[in-house]
């Protein structure tokens, strides 16, 4: 597109050069079809779990939005034969009412909407527990307080184990701490072992305070939904847009061209107050 706008910019140059009149030139920028964003979740912490439907904006508008899918059917059932089918609690959201998500089990999603039929399946791996959580501060030059996060814990004998550690301070949201980073691992160098992950940020501007609560989850996840947030890193490291159909997407576990995940995980949680 760039390359299309600057061969325009010059050819009405060079017409204003030799005919001295202006022209007015009308560009028609096709956007893309609006596509369906699922995104849901089952764990082995109680219900209900809820999925959202939306569908994508134009990347182009100054304000992105992703209208709310309403009038949806969406089920999730197991590899046990358990199904629930979720009811909508508010514009594209919807919950469970009976599921319980247990370590061990593949649950299955499928939405009907519009005529189409979306689907995504996800393993919930065993729960991996914290064995012991840290944190020091110091001030790096220019003032600035920076954090160091140690997170330890052991990974099962079992090869291809991934995880994502998810922190909140506070009354911090995940998405705001570390400019909103995902820590993601795979066990492929520490397989069996205990291992400490070290996560270090700064507080440049001071929103973290002594005697905030540190809360670090440690998410049990499996290789595809590893994928979507390993590729989600990578986009968000190039573009401080949201996720749109333009530029690029995330690997996605959901069929029939939606966008989004499905995930199934474990779930460990620590917590220590700041000092």
């Amino acid at each position: 597109m760039k390359k299309f706008l600057f061969t325009t910019t010059l050819l009405v140059s060079l017409a204003m050069v030799f005919q001295s009149c202006q022209n007015v030139i009308s560009v028609d920028l096709n956007k893309a079809n609006p596509q369906v964003v699922i995104e849901g979740k089952v764990t082995d912490q109680p219900g209900p779990y809820t999925v959202t439907i939306s569908k994508t904006g134009n990347y182009f508008d100054p304000v992105l939005e992703f209208p709310p899918v309403a009038g949806a059917t969406a089920v999730i059932s197991d590899d046990k034969g358990n199904t629930d089918t979720l009811h909508e609690t508010a514009a594209g959201t919807y919950s469970t009412s009976t599921l319980q998500g247990m370590s061990g089990r593949t649950y299955s999603l499928t939405v009907t909407s519009e005529g189409k039929t979306y689907s995504g399946v996800s393993f919930l791996p065993p729960k991996v527990s914290i064995d012991s959580l840290s944190a020091t501060s110091f001030r790096a030059p220019g003032g600035d307080k920076v954090y160091e996060i140690d997170i330890t814990f052991t990974d099962p004998p079992e090869a291809k184990n991934y995880y994502r550690i998810a922190l909140h301070i506070g009354s911090l949201s995940p998405d705001s701490i570390a400019g909103g980073r995902y820590y993601l691992y795979t066990d492929k160098l520490f397989n069996g072992n205990t291992v400490t992950q070290e996560i270090r940020f700064r507080d440049d501007i001071g929103s973290i305070r002594p005697g905030d609560t540190l809360t670090v989850d440690l998410l049990s996840i499996d290789e595809a939904t590893y994928n979507y947030f390993n590729t989600l890193k990578g986009i968000i490291g190039e573009n401080d847009r949201n996720i749109s159909a333009s530029p690029a997407n995330p690997n996605t576990n959901l069929s029939n061209g939606s966008l989004g995940y499905f995930a199934a995980y474990a779930i460990d949680t620590k917590n220590l107050i700041l000092k």
